[in-house]
């Protein structure tokens, strides 16, 4: 079973949360103990806008096949500018390719000793894309949705969850507005879900359980809570995909 994962930050961990402790690993690791007998692969991409989407589910697609993709649907494309690397949004395997050629070939040419440096030229190519339209988003994220059903692949979407109102944070909209758009990206979620039938991963739900402790102080980022809360939600929607794909073999073993 391979799981395409694109999401961004949250999906690798940062600053007070490692990768380890993101819920995405929590979700996999609980997934390979219920399921001894499936093989679980996780393939992580960063989602770096979605202009980007399209391209990289075709490479993805063409590289390898998989038979679930978690597209995360985050809020903050809607509601602050994206620094992009251009050539990696229009063709991200070929960029993933040439960065470790020319980190080889500048530790060559310098003779750097130790860890590759992780900048390289090709990481030069960087732009900014201003708040997307709500409309707009929606089209690109169906889009994804459809090429991954087009090529028989199930789709789990999750959504941006709820707006830590305690944040300390500069917005490219009236601060008044974001947690507005917060609440309208979620609505947009349901929408393609209920037009496509992509399953939805229910993160504003799982951290409503919560206070603001589900939150890194004063930021949008999940806490150590947050993503227990979370990866509850998406083992059980991956799992019910995980069964939904072998029925007789899974009902044998419950």
């Amino acid at each position: 079973m391979r799981i395409l994962f694109l999401g961004q930050c949250l999906v690798y961990g940062y600053d007070g949360v490692d990768q380890g402790s993101t819920f995405v690993n929590h979700a996999i690791n609980n997934l390979a103990t219920r399921f001894p007998d499936h093989d679980i692969t996780l393939d992580r991409k960063h989602l770096y806008h979605p202009n980007g989407l399209k391209a990289i589910l075709r490479h993805r697609f063409l590289f390898s096949q998989p038979d679930i993709v978690v597209i995360s649907v985050i809020a903050s494309f809607a509601v602050q500018r994206t620094r992009v690397n251009l050539l990696y949004e229009m063709a991200p395997e070929i960029v993933d390719t040439a960065r470790s050629f020319m980190r080889k070939i500048e530790a060559r040419v310098i003779g750097y000793r130790g860890a590759p440096k992780q900048q390289t030229a090709i990481d030069k190519f960087l732009a900014w894309h201003p708040p997307i339209a709500l409309d707009e988003y929606e089209r690109l994220v169906e889009e994804g949705v459809d090429i991954c059903q087009s090529k028989g692949a199930r789709v789990l979407l999750l959504g941006p969850g709820r707006f830590n109102e305690d944040i300390k944070a500069d917005f490219s909209v009236p601060l008044a507005e974001v947690p507005i758009l917060f609440d309208s990206v979620n609505e947009m979620v349901r929408r393609v879900s209920k037009r496509t039938k992509a399953q939805i991963v229910d993160a504003r739900g799982a951290l409503c359980q919560r206070g603001g402790e589900v939150f890194l102080p004063q930021n949008i980022r999940w806490s150590h809570q947050g993503h227990d809360l979370v990866a509850r939600e998406l083992e059980n929607a991956l799992a019910s995909e995980i069964i939904r794909s072998n029925p007789v073999t899974i009902g044998s073993l419950l």
